[in-house]
C-alpha cells in the first residue's frame, strides 16, 4: 500500500465532547492524501467509542497508558507512515485548506519544518482573534511561543530525530522547547495563510494553582533550553530572551494563582532585567494589574 503524504497526529485525553468535530475537520480536507493517527492517552471518558464509530480507512486509533501529550505525540510519530507530520490538538479544528495549503508550501519550498497561520476562537462567544504576526520564527521563538501545534509541519525523518521532551513536569511547555530546538537546527519557515482554528474553552486551561509546580516547570524548561549545545551555538547570548520570557510567564501564572506579591515581582523583575522589552508586552500589563490591583 502506498504511504500517505501527511500523517495528522491527534493526541487526546478526555476530549469526547470535542474529538468528533476535530476528526471531521481533517476528513473534510480539500487535499485527501493523509492518514489520521489518534493517540488516546489513557482517557477515562467515551473517547474510544466515539472514535471507533468513525468508519474511514484513513483513521487509526491507538490507546496507551497516560503519560501526557509529549509522549502521545512521540508515540504517534513512531506509528506514522506519511512524508510529513502535522500535530493537531483534539479540541481544535482544521479549515478545509489546511493540508492543501501545506502541500503547496512544501512543493514551493521543500522545508524541513514550517508553520501555517491560525486564528483563536472563543468557544463561548464565537469571537475570533488573530495571534501575534509571524515574521521570522527563528528569531521570534526565543521571545515566546507564538506558534500553534496545529500549524506546525515537520518532515517525518526530522520529527523522528527531534522528539518532544517527555519529562512530565514540563507538560504545556514541551512544544515551545521543541520549536526552539528545531529553530537552532533548521530554517523554520512559515506562511501566514490561515488554515486552522484554536478553540479556547474553559476546560482547555493548562494553568495550575500549585505555585511550586509552576516554578519547577519553568526551571526545567530553562535548564533544557540553556543546556542544549546547538541552542548555545546558534543563539548564544540571545537565549537570555527566552529566560526573560519564561520568567514573566511564571510571574503571570503566579499572579493568577494568587501568589504573594513579592514572589510575583521577583520573577517579573528578573524578566525585565534580562529583556527590558518585556515591559511592552501585554503580559506585563496583566501581571501588574493582577499583582498590584490597578
Amino acid at each position: 500500500m502506498r504511504s500517505p503524504f501527511f500523517s495528522v497526529i491527534i493526541p487526546t485525553y478526555n476530549r469526547a465532547g470535542f474529538i468528533f468535530k476535530t476528526i471531521q475537520s481533517v476528513l473534510s480536507q480539500q487535499f485527501e492524501d493523509f492518514e489520521i493517527i489518534i493517540v488516546d492517552d489513557g482517557s477515562t471518558d467515551n473517547t474510544q467509542e466515539i472514535v471507533q464509530a468513525i468508519h474511514d480507512a484513513r483513521v487509526s486509533y491507538f490507546r496507551k497508558e497516560n503519560a501526557e501529550r509529549a509522549a502521545a505525540r512521540n508515540f504517534g510519530v513512531d506509528k506514522s507512515k506519511g512524508a510529513y507530520i502535522n500535530f493537531l490538538d483534539s479540541d481544535d479544528l482544521l479549515l478545509p485548506n489546511h493540508l492543501s495549503g501545506a502541500y503547496e508550501f512544501i512543493q514551493a519550498n521543500n522545508p524541513d519544518v514550517f508553520h501555517l497561520g491560525y486564528v483563536i476562537e472563543e468557544a463561548s462567544s464565537g469571537k475570533v482573534k488573530l495571534p501575534k504576526q509571524v515574521t521570522n520564527i527563528n528569531e521570534q521563538i526565543l521571545r515566546g511561543n507564538l506558534l500553534s501545534c496545529n500549524g506546525v509541519f515537520i518532515r517525518t525523518q526530522t520529527a523522528r530525530q527531534n522528539r518532544f521532551n517527555e519529562t512530565r513536569a514540563l507538560s504545556s511547555l514541551e512544544d515551545w522547547e521543541l520549536w526552539i530546538r528545531l529553530a537552532a537546527r533548521f530554517s523554520f519557515m512559515h506562511s501566514n495563510q490561515i488554515t486552522s482554528r484554536v478553540i479556547n474553552h474553559d476546560s482547555r486551561s493548562v494553568m495550575s494553582a500549585d505555585r511550586e509546580k509552576i516554578k519547577m516547570k519553568a526551571a526545567i524548561f530553562e535548564e533544557i533550553v540553556n543546556n542544549d549545545i546547538e541552542n548555545q551555538k546558534v543563539f548564544g547570548n540571545r537565549l537570555k530572551l527566552t529566560v526573560a520570557s519564561i520568567s514573566t510567564y511564571v510571574a503571570l501564572h503566579l499572579a493568577m494563582a494568587g501568589a504573594p506579591k513579592q514572589e510575583i515581582m521577583n520573577y517579573l523583575w528578573r524578566g525585565i532585567r534580562l529583556n527590558p522589552g518585556e515591559i511592552l508586552s501585554k503580559r506585563f500589563l496583566v501581571i501588574v494589574k493582577l499583582a498590584i490591583g490597578l
